[in-house]
């Protein structure tokens, strides 16, 4: 070949080349176009819920997008993809192949250093973990994404992430931790103007009714209905609705409640795609309201219509309020054999939800999160202290750092004394709680026995008022603080059990001179008072036994009396100390722990009549 026919073919060869890659450009912007109309169109489809469309969408993305390997442009449309089929999978409740698609978003996000998608990585995570029931890692990962995110400065995302945790903590029914973090997502959307602010206010409102301020949430659920249009948001406007049926349910309002449930259906036909789980929960509220009214048929009536679907469909706290209405459902029709196997299964579901181990594992996590926070701003003081450091002379810095030394020593120690303090308190608190000698319980036993034996009508009775007093012992006296109106309501359900057992032979004289909604007192400090009374004197006295109970408020002061008869040998045999000495040591200590220099508590023996009178401060919740 001569020198002019290299060089035309060396030119040729060149040009070719040149208009392939022009080509491969070319085809790749045209499928670049074609992907970013597709990833449009399904985020559309999405927000429209219109989940089977954009599944459609996806498949055909997942084809293409290898098609345009080895160009830089292609992770970006992969992480794209990825979190779109992650929230096509979350939708249609595919939670374990929706984590897997989130881990791989996660891998790649943090091969490209992407902190945005990190953080939105581990939301994804933790979103589906929450569906799963897996509340531990569920916590670990929404807390990832808190510490990524904080370098971003993103307000809206911080926001979305603390409404998952408080979502968590709801699900535990921890209601304080849940408000103390659903408040903090709102105030960081509220300064963000986002638009979907009204939104994120019904949130705290349904924490404060699980943290029991009724009447917040009830002041901020007329304010969200106030400002609210109803036109355009008829799904918001229905669950205002049935937040406030909840929130009257839960003040015994149960008329006001009904009214407010009849206002949903009308809503039914202005919710797309379908209103089938407004309707399930409204239809369930139904049928508590007519229960709470007494209308037991009515209530039946709409609790077996859902009580399938609400067992598949709704979560497992919700489900359990189902089981413990249809034992309350039953109860009220006289079916006492239905009512005792939806209180069987409510047990069995309340034990399981109440697992030690899984809450722990949240608590730490909180712990976690919170420790990081603080160390932020301890490292964030010392940074700045060093600055300052730097501007003053070295002899001032070193007397600055002695004093500074000195101070933290100090206050250091200060705090470890104030927490051994307060663990030794909490400690004996605990023991004295747990020496409250349940004597009613083998006594109730033992007439459920005979009951049992004799086949009689009481015994469904007995089991359920059994049942009342043991779950409120178990479940709802681990606060520092109890409703005093249902400490006196276990006090009147104590007092049924015993006239089953001693019949016409007992007389028990009950008078509440006031309204006691509201206020609360240490919980299990009366009720060992009335147990005093039939131990020591009831169950010595062969008949004629009596009890007085007298209760009211005077200013800020809560005082109950009990009196009762015994017999006279308990003088001529005993010291009068020996008189229920244990039972009101017991008290005695806990009132110097709870209430220091804030109550009262006098004993008087009086040969054949015996009286407590206790006084102590109260509160309003």
């Amino acid at each position: 070949m001569t020198l002019k026919g290299i060089i035309v073919f060396v030119f040729f060869y060149i040009f070719i080349s040149n208009q392939s890659i022009a080509d491969d450009k070319i085809t790749f912007q045209s499928d670049s176009v074609i992907i970013t109309g597709k990833i449009i169109t399904a985020a559309k489809y999405l927000q429209h819920n219109e989940v089977n469309s954009a599944g459609v969408l996806l498949k055909e993305m997942k084809q293409l997008i290898p098609a345009i390997n080895g160009h830089p442009a292609d992770d970006h449309y992969q992480i794209k993809y990825l979190k779109l089929y992650q929230d096509f999978l979350f939708r249609k409740k595919r939670y374990r192949e929706s984590i897997k698609s989130a881990q791989q978003l996660l891998i790649l996000s943090t091969k490209m250093k992407d902190k945005f998608n990190i953080a939105e990585s581990y939301y994804a995570i933790a979103s589906a973990q929450v569906k799963m029931g897996q509340w531990g890692t569920a916590a670990e990962n929404i807390t990832k994404a808190l510490k990524t995110v904080e370098s971003l400065n993103s307000k809206k995302e911080q926001g979305k992430y603390y409404f998952l945790l408080s979502d968590i903590f709801f699900e535990l029914r921890e209601g304080k931790k849940s408000l103390y973090y659903s408040t903090k997502a709102y105030e960081v959307l509220k300064a963000t103007k986002n638009s979907d602010f009204l939104k994120e206010r019904m949130n705290i409102a349904l924490m404060e009714i699980l943290s029991g301020q009724h009447d917040l949430a009830l002041r901020h659920l007329h304010e969200a209905e106030r400002n609210i249009d109803k036109g355009k948001e008829p799904f918001l406007t229905a669950r205002i609705h049935l937040y406030l049926s909840h929130v009257y349910y839960k003040k015994k309002e149960y008329k006001l409640s009904l009214g407010q449930l009849n206002k949903i259906p009308y809503y039914y036909s202005l919710i797309t795609p379908d209103a089938s789980g407004l309707k399930l929960h409204t239809e369930m509220a139904m049928a508590e309201t007519l229960c709470g009214l007494k209308s037991y048929e009515s209530a039946k009536y709409y609790f077996n219509r859902n009580i399938s679907r609400a067992l598949k469909e709704m979560d497992t706290h919700d489900v359990r309020d189902c089981l413990e209405l249809g034992a309350k459902i039953y109860e009220g029709t006289g079916d006492n054999a239905m009512a005792f196997s939806y209180l069987k299964k409510y047990s069995a579901l309340s034990d399981s939800l109440n697992n030690s181990a899984m809450r722990k594992a949240i608590h730490e996590t909180d712990i976690k999160y919170q420790t990081t926070l603080k160390e932020k701003a301890i490292s964030d003081q010392k940074l700045l202290l060093i600055k300052k450091d730097y501007e003053l002379h070295r002899k001032n810095r070193y007397i600055l750092a002695g004093i500074t030394s000195i101070v933290l020593l100090l206050l250091a120690s200060f705090i470890a004394y104030l927490i051994y303090r307060n663990k030794n308190q909490s400690i004996e608190l605990s023991l004295l709680k747990a020496q409250i000698h349940p004597h009613f319980l083998f006594n109730t036993l033992n007439n459920l026995y005979a009951l049992s034996i004799n086949k009689s009508d009481q015994a469904p009775a007995v089991v359920l008022g059994l049942a009342n007093i043991l779950r409120y012992i178990l479940y709802e006296c681990n606060a520092l603080n109890a409703d005093l109106k249902k400490e006196m309501e276990i006090i009147e359900e104590y007092i049924l059990l015993g006239k089953v057992r001693y019949d016409r032979s007992l007389e028990v004289n009950t008078h509440i001179e006031s309204d006691l909604s509201g206020y609360v007192i240490a919980p299990l400090l009366l009720l060992p008072l009335v147990e005093n009374a039939y131990k020591h004197g009831v169950d010595k006295l062969e008949k004629d036994a009596w009890i007085n109970i007298h209760a009211r408020i005077t200013g800020n002061r809560f005082v109950l009396k009990i009196s009762n008869n015994k017999p006279v040998e308990v003088n001529k045999n005993s010291q009068k100390s020996a008189y229920g000495n244990i039972g009101l040591k017991n008290i005695r200590k806990r009132l110097d722990i709870l209430y220091p220099k804030k109550h009262k508590f006098r004993v008087t023996d009086s040969g054949e009549i015996f009286l407590v009178t206790i006084e102590v401060e109260v509160k309003r919740n």
